[in-house]
């Protein structure tokens, strides 16, 4: 279900990038629909026996899967599933034995199999299997897995002459990058999954150009056959699919037979399939509208004059930025950095002449500073402002004042350089801090990068660091809830600072940041 996540956090960046077979921009929506379903699946099993895990896998994404990715998807899921269907457990070996098994049925699904797409992703992970099988725990295996995966994605674009036109890696290959991203954050102790609420990242700007497509309607039709289908009514599925149109994926699991295929001629085509079973789902998209509105959302945005760049650490800090001004967010802060890609495609993103940008980590300053030196290689001028905490960033947006990029700026430094950045962490061990010995499961107080307080108490930490901030001469304090802080923790910072300090107004905001329960401002 974290690959699923991960995927879904992700599904518009894949719908831009969505330019083979057709760029008609659903590749994130269709991937992310298959791996829903399978999640319906899982949630619906009462004995979790391994076996029974794979089989709501094989059959979920079966039933989800939407378009030529979502189908191929579902076969990749489906190879892996059947290739383990006798274990009871899996250890690295066994695991990378199911890779071989998605390999060899995705590959059979897709009539014409097309390198520099979904396809290449498994088959190279599938190269590495004498490697991969050497490992000695599934954390090794999935960092290797992840590693392997982008590198793959990396080479789409020589594989593929439309992608390299396009200067894009191929959307379904990143996509399964996405997902094997998403088992690799569990297993290393991410395990928190919402599917509900997750906020996707925006999509970069990728030129499109209008093109005149050979067939007009994407038709995916599932059927629970009347018979047992023999090798011979296959063959002749097959030739027929290929004859009245392309992009053919065609399989038949267990009773059920699965197509997708574009042509010009959907009617026959459930005329045709409807000799051998009844027809489960029907889908059938226009391409020719869908390729028309792609485009056009790509070239109906002006450049403006100057835009906004943010790191954020957390769901609800990014929500608090967006609505204070900001145009684009990178994910990512304490322990999860975001690379110079990551936020020089957040440079492009914003689309304006002038970028401003808020790495609001120590960290991260000097990937910010090279990304800016590429972008402005590309004619966008970049400044790079040296936040070390979201609050700062805040804290920014809301006292700029000015219209010029410099006075915008000036009031942003100013801004910052008055801040009171509180933040409150507990310490995962041991450890010397500016000579202070803090041991395992204390309160750590900052205000800034100074180590104010640490206690078990948080009262007491909460005491030191009020006292420090001089709270009582201050009219506001805004508290930011972090994922992993409790009723219990919040309530205590509810009631003793309304306690001792009655005049503060105090505003309570969900942040969502993780190792930090709580982050503060005070103005």
């Amino acid at each position: 279900m974290k690959g699923a996540e991960n995927l879904l956090s992700h599904r518009d960046e894949i719908n831009a990038l969505n330019v083979f077979p057709v760029p008609d921009g659903d590749t994130g929506s269709n991937m992310s629909s298959t791996m829903l379903e399978a999640c319906k699946y899982l949630e619906n099993i009462t004995d979790t026996k391994l076996k029974n895990v794979l089989d709501a896998i094989k059959k979920g994404t079966l039933m989800g899967a939407r378009g030529n990715s979502g189908v191929i998807l579902s076969q990749i899921f489906r190879g892996f599933c059947e290739t383990l269907d006798k274990k009871n457990k899996l250890t690295v070996s066994d695991f990378v034995k199911g890779i071989k098994g998605a390999k060899e049925i995705a590959y059979k699904a897709v009539l014409r199999p097309v390198e520099g797409t979904i396809l290449t992703v498994v088959r190279i992970l599938d190269e590495h299997s004498k490697e991969l099988s050497t490992l000695e725990s599934f954390e090794e295996l999935f960092e290797k897995m992840e590693e392997i995966s982008f590198d793959a994605v990396k080479k789409t674009p020589s594989l593929l002459p439309k992608l390299r036109e396009a200067n894009v890696v191929d959307a379904g290959a990143k996509g399964l990058y996405y997902i094997i991203q998403g088992f690799k954050m569990y297993i290393l102790g991410d395990k928190k999954i919402n599917l509900e609420g997750v906020e996707t990242r925006p999509a970069d700007e990728i030129s499109i150009a209008l093109e005149e497509l050979k067939f007009q309607y994407c038709t995916e039709l599932i059927l629970q056959s009347r018979k047992k289908i023999n090798e011979d009514d296959k063959q002749k599925m097959e030739s027929y699919l290929n004859e009245i149109g392309d992009s053919v994926v065609f399989f038949v699991q267990d009773d059920i037979i699965k197509l997708h295929v574009h042509t010009n001629n959907p009617g026959s085509v459930i005329e045709k399939f409807l000799e051998y079973g009844d027809l489960v789902k029907v889908k059938i998209d226009n391409m020719k509208m869908q390729h028309e509105h792609v485009v056009g959302e790509y070239t109906k945005k002006e450049r403006k004059k100057i835009g906004f760049v943010s790191v954020s650490p957390g769901n609800g800090l990014s929500k608090v930025l967006k609505d204070l001004g900001v145009d684009e967010i990178i994910s990512g802060g304490q322990s999860m950095n975001p690379s110079m890609a990551d936020i020089l495609n957040g440079i492009r993103r914003v689309n304006a002449e002038n970028v401003i940008v808020f790495p609001n980590n120590a960290n991260i300053i000097l990937a910010a500073e090279q990304a800016s030196k590429v972008a402005e290689s590309e004619g966008i001028k970049v400044y790079v402002i040296k936040s070390r905490n979201v609050q700062e960033n805040i804290m920014a947006m809301i006292y700029r004042t000015g219209e010029e990029i410099e006075d915008i700026v000036k009031s942003i430094s100013e801004s910052i350089a008055k801040t009171i950045a509180i933040s409150i962490t507990i310490a995962v061990r041991d450890s010397k801090y500016a000579g202070e010995k803090i041991k395992k499961n204390e309160y750590l107080g900052f205000i800034g990068k100074e180590l104010v307080a640490h206690h078990r108490n948080l009262v007491n930490v909460l005491d030191k660091i009020y006292q420090k901030c001089n709270l009582q001469e201050r009219e506001i304090l805004t508290v930011f809830i972090g994922s992993d802080a409790t009723p219990i923790e919040q309530s205590i910072v509810e009631k003793y600072t309304k306690k001792k300090y009655p005049n503060i107004q105090i505003e309570f905001l969900d942040g969502g940041q993780p190792h930090y329960p709580f982050l503060m401002m005070v103005e």
